[in-house]
This record gives structure tokens, C-alpha cells and sequence, in this order.
């Protein structure tokens, strides 16, 4: 069970990341945050995670 609670934090982590990245905004990093996996859904429909910025995004920061 503990693995599934650090998948879940990482995964929402990625997806502030990916928030701050496009919007650098605090209120929609909170946001984004708390509904993650409406979010990281969102990001990937609309192409934000394409071509390789899955990937580079979190370069970009680290």
C-alpha cells in the first residue's frame, strides 16, 4: 500500500511541475495539485506532454 501513496505523490508532483511550467501560476498549481488526475488527463488530451516534453519538462526544473 505505501508504494501506491509514493506513485500518487509523484505523479502529482509531475503534475505541477508540468502546471508551473505552462501557466506559472500558484492558484492553478494548487489546483492542479489537488485534482491531479484531472489535470495530468487534461494535459495529455490537449498535447501538452507531447513530443518528448514529458520528458524534458521535468529537465527543465532539475
Amino acid at each position: 500500500m505505501r508504494s501506491k501513496s509514493v506513485i500518487y505523490f509523484l505523479l502529482g508532483l509531475y503534475t505541477a511541475l508540468v502546471s508551473w511550467y505552462y501557466y506559472h501560476s500558484v492558484i492553478l498549481l494548487i489546483l492542479h495539485w489537488i485534482f491531479w488526475p484531472i489535470a495530468l488527463i487534461y494535459f495529455l488530451i490537449t498535447g501538452h506532454l507531447a513530443d518528448g516534453r514529458w520528458l524534458s519538462i521535468p529537465k527543465h526544473f532539475f
